[in-house]
């Protein structure tokens, strides 16, 4: 079971970490997208699949290419020791709250009606998690973001 932990990453994979450190750890990705953002050139990112273990990590050139995001679409991974994924949209949304994490917004993403997709995000641990027709199919997480300073928080490294 892996530990997904806000804020810091998973496991020994933490935010901040560059391309080469998380490649020693988890191998050569089974695919790399490199994702544009037409109004910024600048600021490029590349998400690396790793199909098996159902996990993907971001990379940000804007922060010198270290780990800015990580999702998992797998139950082998454990949010605050629950097993979120395959869980109806009631069961996370009563997990979440009970664990006080902050406010939630939901968003609608689907344009019709025979696939529904929302995304429920808490801005105050940099937490987003997609649900496809009521139930939860991924958790994705950041660093902690600072408001004042606008700018990511990364984590201590022991």
């Amino acid at each position: 079971m892996k530990k997904i932990e806000l804020g810091k990453g998973l496991d020994n994979l933490y935010f901040g970490m560059s391309r080469d450190e998380f490649k020693e750890i988890m191998g050569e990705p089974d695919e790399v997208e490199s994702i544009e953002n037409e109004d910024l050139p600048e600021d490029l990112s590349e998400a690396w699949h790793y199909d098996d273990m159902e996990l993907s990590a971001s990379f940000d050139k804007m922060e010198d290419w270290r780990l800015t995001s990580l999702a998992v679409s797998s139950d082998n991974f454990s949010f605050e020791g629950i097993d979120l994924i395959g869980l109806s949209q009631q069961e996370v949304m009563e997990q979440i709250e009970m664990m006080g994490l902050g406010d939630i917004s939901i968003e609608e993403l689907s344009d019709n009606e025979e696939n529904s997709q929302q995304i429920a995000t808490i801005l105050d641990v940099s937490l987003n998690l997609w649900f496809d027709n009521g139930i939860l199919t991924e958790i994705q997480w950041g660093p902690f973001w600072d408001e004042e300073e606008e700018e990511l928080i990364w984590p201590e490294v022991e």
